[in-house]
Protein backbone atom coordinates (compact mmCIF):
# COMPACT_ATOMS: atom_id res chain seq x y z
CA UNK A 1 0.00 0.00 0.00
CA UNK A 2 2.97 2.30 0.57
CA UNK A 3 3.83 2.20 -3.13
CA UNK A 4 0.38 3.29 -4.30
CA UNK A 5 0.20 5.86 -1.48
CA UNK A 6 3.47 7.53 -2.54
CA UNK A 7 2.51 7.68 -6.21
CA UNK A 8 -1.03 8.92 -5.49
CA UNK A 9 0.29 12.08 -3.86
CA UNK A 10 1.56 13.13 -7.30
CA UNK A 11 -0.34 11.11 -9.96
CA UNK A 12 -4.10 11.13 -10.54
CA UNK A 13 -5.04 8.80 -13.38
CA UNK A 14 -7.66 6.18 -14.21
CA UNK A 15 -4.72 4.03 -15.29
CA UNK A 16 -3.59 3.49 -11.68
CA UNK A 17 -0.54 1.18 -11.67
CA UNK A 18 -0.25 1.51 -15.44
CA UNK A 19 0.22 5.27 -15.00
CA UNK A 20 2.56 4.78 -12.03
CA UNK A 21 4.93 2.72 -14.18
CA UNK A 22 4.53 5.06 -17.16
CA UNK A 23 5.56 8.04 -15.05
CA UNK A 24 8.51 6.22 -13.48
CA UNK A 25 9.87 3.69 -15.99
CA UNK A 26 8.54 5.01 -19.30
CA UNK A 27 5.98 4.13 -21.95
CA UNK A 28 7.39 0.76 -23.00
CA UNK A 29 7.27 -0.58 -19.46
CA UNK A 30 3.81 0.98 -19.00
CA UNK A 31 2.56 -0.93 -22.04
CA UNK A 32 4.08 -4.13 -20.67
CA UNK A 33 2.41 -3.33 -17.35
CA UNK A 34 -0.88 -2.78 -19.15
CA UNK A 35 -0.80 -6.20 -20.80
CA UNK A 36 -0.04 -7.81 -17.46
CA UNK A 37 -2.86 -5.87 -15.85
CA UNK A 38 -5.31 -6.94 -18.54
CA UNK A 39 -4.62 -10.57 -17.65
CA UNK A 40 -4.64 -9.94 -13.91
CA UNK A 41 -7.77 -7.80 -13.94
CA UNK A 42 -9.70 -10.38 -15.93
CA UNK A 43 -8.77 -13.50 -13.98
CA UNK A 44 -8.84 -12.00 -10.49
CA UNK A 45 -12.22 -10.35 -11.06
CA UNK A 46 -13.85 -13.46 -12.50
CA UNK A 47 -12.14 -16.06 -10.34
CA UNK A 48 -12.87 -14.54 -6.96
CA UNK A 49 -15.82 -12.26 -7.63
CA UNK A 50 -18.08 -14.64 -9.55
CA UNK A 51 -16.85 -18.21 -9.21
CA UNK A 52 -15.99 -17.43 -5.58
CA UNK A 53 -19.52 -16.21 -4.92
CA UNK A 54 -21.01 -19.26 -6.65
CA UNK A 55 -18.74 -21.54 -4.61
CA UNK A 56 -19.70 -19.88 -1.33
CA UNK A 57 -23.41 -20.28 -1.99
CA UNK A 58 -23.02 -23.90 -3.11
CA UNK A 59 -20.99 -24.72 0.03
CA UNK A 60 -23.90 -23.61 2.21
CA UNK A 61 -25.92 -26.44 0.68
CA UNK A 62 -23.91 -28.79 -1.61
CA UNK A 63 -27.18 -30.04 -3.13
CA UNK A 64 -27.31 -26.77 -5.06
CA UNK A 65 -23.90 -26.96 -6.69
CA UNK A 66 -24.48 -28.04 -10.30
CA UNK A 67 -24.26 -25.81 -13.40
CA UNK A 68 -28.01 -25.17 -13.28
CA UNK A 69 -27.43 -23.37 -9.98
CA UNK A 70 -24.06 -21.68 -10.25
CA UNK A 71 -24.37 -20.40 -13.84
CA UNK A 72 -27.39 -18.17 -13.03
CA UNK A 73 -25.49 -16.86 -9.99
CA UNK A 74 -22.53 -15.90 -12.21
CA UNK A 75 -24.77 -14.27 -14.81
CA UNK A 76 -26.75 -12.33 -12.20
CA UNK A 77 -23.63 -11.14 -10.34
CA UNK A 78 -21.79 -10.01 -13.49
CA UNK A 79 -24.87 -8.17 -14.74
CA UNK A 80 -25.43 -6.36 -11.43
CA UNK A 81 -21.78 -5.30 -11.27
CA UNK A 82 -21.94 -4.01 -14.84
CA UNK A 83 -25.09 -1.99 -14.17
CA UNK A 84 -23.54 -0.33 -11.12
CA UNK A 85 -20.53 0.64 -13.25
CA UNK A 86 -22.69 1.80 -16.16
CA UNK A 87 -24.78 4.17 -14.04
CA UNK A 88 -21.78 6.02 -12.64
CA UNK A 89 -19.47 6.11 -9.68
CA UNK A 90 -21.77 7.89 -7.19
CA UNK A 91 -24.32 5.08 -6.95
CA UNK A 92 -21.51 2.50 -6.70
CA UNK A 93 -19.67 4.20 -3.86
CA UNK A 94 -22.89 4.93 -1.95
CA UNK A 95 -23.80 1.25 -2.04
CA UNK A 96 -20.31 0.17 -1.02
CA UNK A 97 -20.06 2.60 1.90
CA UNK A 98 -23.39 1.63 3.52
CA UNK A 99 -22.95 -2.07 2.76
CA UNK A 100 -19.41 -2.00 4.14
CA UNK A 101 -20.41 -0.31 7.41
CA UNK A 102 -23.14 -2.87 8.07
CA UNK A 103 -20.81 -5.72 7.17
CA UNK A 104 -18.13 -4.50 9.57
CA UNK A 105 -20.71 -4.38 12.34
CA UNK A 106 -21.78 -8.00 11.78
CA UNK A 107 -18.20 -9.27 11.56
CA UNK A 108 -17.06 -7.51 14.72
CA UNK A 109 -20.17 -8.56 16.68
CA UNK A 110 -19.60 -12.20 15.76
CA UNK A 111 -15.88 -11.95 16.50
CA UNK A 112 -16.45 -10.49 19.97
CA UNK A 113 -18.95 -13.28 20.70
CA UNK A 114 -16.43 -15.96 19.64
CA UNK A 115 -13.66 -14.43 21.76
CA UNK A 116 -15.96 -14.42 24.80
CA UNK A 117 -17.01 -18.04 24.19
CA UNK A 118 -13.37 -19.11 23.79
CA UNK A 119 -12.70 -18.16 27.41
CA UNK A 120 -9.36 -19.50 28.62
CA UNK A 121 -8.60 -20.81 25.12
CA UNK A 122 -7.65 -17.29 24.06
CA UNK A 123 -3.93 -17.21 23.33
CA UNK A 124 -1.34 -15.03 21.62
CA UNK A 125 0.41 -18.17 20.36
CA UNK A 126 -1.72 -17.96 17.22
CA UNK A 127 0.39 -14.97 16.17
CA UNK A 128 3.46 -17.23 15.98
CA UNK A 129 4.40 -20.24 13.82
CA UNK A 130 3.49 -22.66 16.63
CA UNK A 131 0.42 -24.10 14.91
CA UNK A 132 1.75 -24.19 11.33
CA UNK A 133 3.05 -27.73 10.60
CA UNK A 134 5.14 -26.63 7.63
CA UNK A 135 6.61 -23.63 9.42
CA UNK A 136 7.66 -20.47 7.64
CA UNK A 137 7.68 -21.98 4.13
CA UNK A 138 4.04 -23.03 4.50
CA UNK A 139 3.14 -19.57 5.74
CA UNK A 140 4.76 -18.00 2.66
CA UNK A 141 2.98 -20.40 0.30
CA UNK A 142 -0.38 -19.66 1.91
CA UNK A 143 0.12 -15.99 1.05
CA UNK A 144 -0.36 -16.74 -2.66
CA UNK A 145 -4.11 -16.43 -2.06
CA UNK A 146 -4.29 -14.00 0.82
CA UNK A 147 -1.98 -11.32 -0.57
CA UNK A 148 -3.35 -11.34 -4.10
CA UNK A 149 -6.86 -10.58 -2.82
CA UNK A 150 -5.64 -7.33 -1.26
CA UNK A 151 -4.26 -6.05 -4.55
CA UNK A 152 -7.67 -4.96 -5.73
CA UNK A 153 -7.92 -2.65 -2.72
CA UNK A 154 -5.39 -0.05 -3.83
CA UNK A 155 -6.27 -0.53 -7.51
CA UNK A 156 -9.98 0.13 -6.96
CA UNK A 157 -9.18 3.34 -5.08
CA UNK A 158 -6.41 4.79 -7.26
CA UNK A 159 -8.28 4.10 -10.51
CA UNK A 160 -11.02 6.53 -9.42
CA UNK A 161 -8.62 9.45 -9.05
CA UNK A 162 -9.88 11.30 -12.12
CA UNK A 163 -13.41 11.35 -10.66
CA UNK A 164 -12.37 12.42 -7.15
CA UNK A 165 -12.36 15.89 -5.63
CA UNK A 166 -8.80 16.97 -4.71
CA UNK A 167 -7.47 13.50 -5.68
CA UNK A 168 -3.88 14.06 -4.53
CA UNK A 169 -5.17 14.46 -0.98
CA UNK A 170 -8.34 12.33 -1.03
CA UNK A 171 -6.87 9.20 -2.65
CA UNK A 172 -3.86 8.85 -0.29
CA UNK A 173 -6.15 9.42 2.70
CA UNK A 174 -8.56 6.76 1.42
CA UNK A 175 -5.66 4.32 1.10
CA UNK A 176 -4.53 4.94 4.68
CA UNK A 177 -8.04 4.60 6.12
CA UNK A 178 -8.58 1.39 4.14
CA UNK A 179 -5.42 -0.14 5.59
CA UNK A 180 -6.35 0.80 9.14
CA UNK A 181 -9.99 -0.30 8.98
CA UNK A 182 -9.35 -3.54 7.11
CA UNK A 183 -6.36 -4.47 9.27
CA UNK A 184 -8.23 -4.00 12.54
CA UNK A 185 -11.28 -5.90 11.30
CA UNK A 186 -9.46 -8.78 9.63
CA UNK A 187 -7.04 -9.37 12.51
CA UNK A 188 -9.82 -9.40 15.12
CA UNK A 189 -12.09 -11.68 13.06
CA UNK A 190 -9.25 -14.04 12.05
CA UNK A 191 -8.11 -14.29 15.66
CA UNK A 192 -11.66 -14.94 16.89
CA UNK A 193 -12.29 -17.69 14.34
CA UNK A 194 -8.94 -19.35 15.11
CA UNK A 195 -9.39 -19.50 18.88
CA UNK A 196 -13.07 -20.30 18.43
CA UNK A 197 -12.33 -23.32 16.26
CA UNK A 198 -9.14 -24.36 18.05
CA UNK A 199 -5.63 -23.40 16.85
CA UNK A 200 -4.49 -27.03 16.60
CA UNK A 201 -7.61 -27.98 14.60
CA UNK A 202 -7.34 -25.42 11.80
CA UNK A 203 -6.75 -28.08 9.14
CA UNK A 204 -10.35 -29.20 9.68
CA UNK A 205 -11.45 -25.54 9.52
CA UNK A 206 -9.91 -25.36 6.04
CA UNK A 207 -11.66 -28.54 4.88
CA UNK A 208 -15.07 -27.69 6.34
CA UNK A 209 -17.77 -26.35 3.98
CA UNK A 210 -17.62 -22.94 5.63
CA UNK A 211 -15.97 -22.66 9.03
CA UNK A 212 -16.93 -19.02 9.48
CA UNK A 213 -20.65 -19.75 9.16
CA UNK A 214 -20.40 -22.68 11.56
CA UNK A 215 -18.69 -20.52 14.19
CA UNK A 216 -21.07 -17.58 13.84
CA UNK A 217 -24.00 -20.00 14.19
CA UNK A 218 -22.54 -21.09 17.56
CA UNK A 219 -22.77 -17.48 18.75
CA UNK A 220 -26.18 -16.59 17.36
CA UNK A 221 -28.47 -17.90 14.62
CA UNK A 222 -29.24 -14.29 13.72
CA UNK A 223 -25.52 -13.60 13.22
CA UNK A 224 -25.34 -16.77 11.11
CA UNK A 225 -28.05 -15.48 8.75
CA UNK A 226 -26.57 -11.99 8.69
CA UNK A 227 -23.12 -13.39 7.85
CA UNK A 228 -24.56 -15.21 4.84
CA UNK A 229 -26.27 -12.03 3.67
CA UNK A 230 -23.24 -9.82 4.18
CA UNK A 231 -20.80 -12.31 2.71
CA UNK A 232 -22.85 -12.16 -0.48
CA UNK A 233 -22.84 -8.38 -0.09
CA UNK A 234 -19.05 -8.48 0.35
CA UNK A 235 -18.60 -10.41 -2.87
CA UNK A 236 -20.84 -7.93 -4.68
CA UNK A 237 -19.01 -4.97 -3.14
CA UNK A 238 -15.78 -6.45 -4.48
CA UNK A 239 -17.38 -7.03 -7.89
CA UNK A 240 -18.63 -3.46 -8.16
CA UNK A 241 -15.28 -2.03 -7.05
CA UNK A 242 -13.25 -4.14 -9.47
CA UNK A 243 -15.72 -3.60 -12.32
CA UNK A 244 -15.24 0.14 -11.81
CA UNK A 245 -11.46 -0.24 -11.65
CA UNK A 246 -11.20 -2.56 -14.66
CA UNK A 247 -13.37 -0.38 -16.87
CA UNK A 248 -11.32 2.70 -15.98
CA UNK A 249 -8.05 0.91 -16.62
CA UNK A 250 -9.31 -0.27 -20.01
CA UNK A 251 -10.47 3.31 -20.67
CA UNK A 252 -6.97 4.62 -19.83
CA UNK A 253 -5.35 2.10 -22.19
CA UNK A 254 -7.72 3.12 -25.00
CA UNK A 255 -7.14 6.83 -24.37
CA UNK A 256 -3.40 6.29 -24.83
CA UNK A 257 -3.93 4.17 -27.95
CA UNK A 258 -2.37 1.00 -26.53
CA UNK A 259 -3.73 -2.47 -25.75
CA UNK A 260 -7.41 -1.52 -26.18
CA UNK A 261 -9.22 -0.04 -29.22
CA UNK A 262 -9.67 3.73 -29.06
CA UNK A 263 -13.46 3.34 -29.17
CA UNK A 264 -13.34 2.27 -25.52
CA UNK A 265 -12.36 5.78 -24.43
CA UNK A 266 -16.00 6.86 -24.84
CA UNK A 267 -17.66 8.34 -21.73
CA UNK A 268 -21.42 8.18 -21.16
CA UNK A 269 -22.89 11.65 -21.73
CA UNK A 270 -25.29 11.39 -18.77
CA UNK A 271 -23.59 9.13 -16.20
CA UNK A 272 -19.95 10.00 -16.88
CA UNK A 273 -18.94 6.33 -16.91
CA UNK A 274 -16.61 4.59 -19.40
CA UNK A 275 -19.59 2.52 -20.49
CA UNK A 276 -18.05 0.86 -23.53
CA UNK A 277 -15.05 -0.29 -21.51
CA UNK A 278 -17.45 -1.52 -18.81
CA UNK A 279 -19.37 -3.53 -21.40
CA UNK A 280 -16.17 -5.22 -22.59
CA UNK A 281 -15.21 -6.03 -18.98
CA UNK A 282 -18.68 -7.56 -18.52
CA UNK A 283 -18.47 -9.72 -21.66
CA UNK A 284 -14.97 -11.00 -20.84
CA UNK A 285 -15.92 -11.75 -17.21
CA UNK A 286 -18.93 -13.81 -18.26
CA UNK A 287 -16.94 -15.77 -20.85
CA UNK A 288 -13.95 -16.48 -18.59
CA UNK A 289 -16.08 -17.38 -15.55
CA UNK A 290 -18.23 -19.80 -17.52
CA UNK A 291 -15.19 -21.28 -19.28
CA UNK A 292 -13.22 -22.10 -16.13
CA UNK A 293 -16.36 -23.01 -14.19
CA UNK A 294 -17.55 -25.53 -16.75
CA UNK A 295 -14.06 -27.00 -17.19
CA UNK A 296 -13.15 -27.40 -13.50
CA UNK A 297 -16.22 -26.50 -11.46
CA UNK A 298 -16.67 -23.08 -9.82
CA UNK A 299 -14.56 -23.83 -6.72
CA UNK A 300 -11.45 -25.33 -8.36
CA UNK A 301 -11.91 -23.10 -11.41
CA UNK A 302 -11.88 -20.00 -9.24
CA UNK A 303 -8.78 -21.10 -7.34
CA UNK A 304 -6.96 -21.89 -10.59
CA UNK A 305 -7.71 -18.41 -11.89
CA UNK A 306 -6.37 -16.82 -8.69
CA UNK A 307 -3.09 -18.77 -8.92
CA UNK A 308 -2.59 -17.95 -12.61
CA UNK A 309 -3.54 -14.33 -11.97
CA UNK A 310 -1.03 -13.99 -9.13
CA UNK A 311 2.03 -13.79 -11.39
CA UNK A 312 0.73 -10.81 -13.35
CA UNK A 313 -0.70 -9.21 -10.20
CA UNK A 314 2.55 -9.54 -8.27
CA UNK A 315 4.55 -8.30 -11.23
CA UNK A 316 2.25 -5.27 -11.45
CA UNK A 317 3.23 -4.27 -7.92
CA UNK A 318 6.88 -5.23 -8.34
CA UNK A 319 7.25 -2.96 -11.37
CA UNK A 320 5.55 -0.06 -9.59
CA UNK A 321 7.82 -0.55 -6.57
CA UNK A 322 10.93 -0.71 -8.79
CA UNK A 323 9.91 2.56 -10.40
CA UNK A 324 9.09 4.40 -7.18
CA UNK A 325 12.64 5.54 -6.22
CA UNK A 326 13.26 6.74 -9.79
CA UNK A 327 9.99 8.67 -9.77
CA UNK A 328 10.75 10.19 -6.37
CA UNK A 329 14.25 11.32 -7.37
CA UNK A 330 12.96 12.77 -10.63
CA UNK A 331 10.36 14.81 -8.71
CA UNK A 332 12.81 15.72 -5.92
CA UNK A 333 10.76 14.11 -3.13
CA UNK A 334 13.02 11.13 -2.44
CA UNK A 335 12.95 9.61 1.04
CA UNK A 336 15.20 6.61 1.61
CA UNK A 337 12.70 4.77 3.85
CA UNK A 338 9.39 5.26 2.01
CA UNK A 339 10.80 5.35 -1.54
CA UNK A 340 13.55 2.73 -1.32
CA UNK A 341 13.56 0.53 1.80
CA UNK A 342 9.82 -0.21 1.94
CA UNK A 343 9.61 -0.95 -1.82
CA UNK A 344 12.58 -3.34 -1.52
CA UNK A 345 10.84 -5.16 1.35
CA UNK A 346 7.63 -5.38 -0.70
CA UNK A 347 9.48 -6.73 -3.73
CA UNK A 348 11.32 -9.32 -1.63
CA UNK A 349 8.08 -10.60 -0.08
CA UNK A 350 6.32 -10.83 -3.43
CA UNK A 351 9.24 -12.66 -5.05
CA UNK A 352 9.36 -15.09 -2.12
CA UNK A 353 5.67 -15.87 -2.51
CA UNK A 354 6.05 -16.42 -6.26
CA UNK A 355 9.07 -18.66 -5.69
CA UNK A 356 7.02 -20.77 -3.28
CA UNK A 357 4.74 -21.80 -6.17
CA UNK A 358 7.57 -23.51 -8.05
CA UNK A 359 10.05 -24.43 -5.28
CA UNK A 360 10.65 -27.08 -4.09
CA UNK A 361 8.16 -28.32 -6.68
CA UNK A 362 5.28 -27.19 -8.87
CA UNK A 363 1.83 -27.99 -7.39
CA UNK A 364 0.01 -31.12 -8.51
CA UNK A 365 -2.61 -31.13 -11.27
CA UNK A 366 -4.65 -29.08 -11.97
CA UNK A 367 -2.85 -26.25 -10.16
CA UNK A 368 0.32 -26.85 -12.17
CA UNK A 369 -1.66 -25.66 -15.21
CA UNK A 370 -2.33 -22.35 -13.47
CA UNK A 371 1.38 -21.95 -12.66
CA UNK A 372 2.39 -22.57 -16.27
CA UNK A 373 -0.26 -20.18 -17.61
CA UNK A 374 0.70 -17.47 -15.14
CA UNK A 375 4.42 -17.68 -15.94
CA UNK A 376 3.78 -17.92 -19.68
CA UNK A 377 1.72 -14.72 -19.66
CA UNK A 378 4.75 -12.70 -18.55
CA UNK A 379 6.53 -13.69 -21.75
CA UNK A 380 3.38 -13.12 -23.79
CA UNK A 381 3.06 -9.61 -22.34
CA UNK A 382 6.63 -8.88 -23.40
CA UNK A 383 5.98 -10.17 -26.91
CA UNK A 384 2.75 -8.17 -27.27
CA UNK A 385 4.54 -5.04 -26.08
CA UNK A 386 7.29 -5.57 -28.67
CA UNK A 387 4.76 -6.09 -31.47
CA UNK A 388 2.74 -3.06 -30.41
CA UNK A 389 5.87 -0.92 -30.39
CA UNK A 390 6.65 -2.02 -33.95
CA UNK A 391 3.15 -1.05 -35.12
CA UNK A 392 2.74 2.34 -33.36
CA UNK A 393 5.92 3.33 -31.51
CA UNK A 394 4.77 6.84 -30.58
CA UNK A 395 1.74 5.57 -28.66
CA UNK A 396 3.85 3.04 -26.77
CA UNK A 397 6.54 5.62 -25.92
CA UNK A 398 3.90 7.96 -24.50
CA UNK A 399 1.85 5.30 -22.70
CA UNK A 400 0.88 5.95 -19.09
CA UNK A 401 1.77 9.63 -19.07
CA UNK A 402 -1.66 11.13 -18.44
CA UNK A 403 -2.41 12.57 -15.01
CA UNK A 404 -4.93 15.29 -14.20
CA UNK A 405 -3.37 18.40 -12.76
CA UNK A 406 -0.13 18.00 -14.74
CA UNK A 407 1.11 21.15 -16.38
Amino acid sequence: MNTSYQYSKHISSAGSYYAFVGKSLGGKMATFQGWNMTFYLTLGYSGFGFLGLASFLSLINPAYSGPLYWIPIVLAATTIAFLFTYFGIKISTTYQIFGGILELGVLLAGAIGLIILAGNHNTFAVFTLKYIPGGFSQLIFSMIYSVVLYFGTSLSITSLAEETKVPRKSVPMALILTVIISAITMIIVSYAETVGWGPSLMSSFASSPDGGLILFKSVSYILFILLIIFTVNSFMGYNVAISNANSRNFYAFARDGVIMPKSLRAVHPKYGSPYKAALLVYIIAVAVSLGFGLAFGPYIGGLLMLVANAYAAYLEHILASIGLPFFARKNKVFNIFTHLILPIIAIAILLAVLASTVYPSVPAYPFNIAVYIGIAWIGISGLLTFLEFRVHPSSVNNAGQFSIGDK
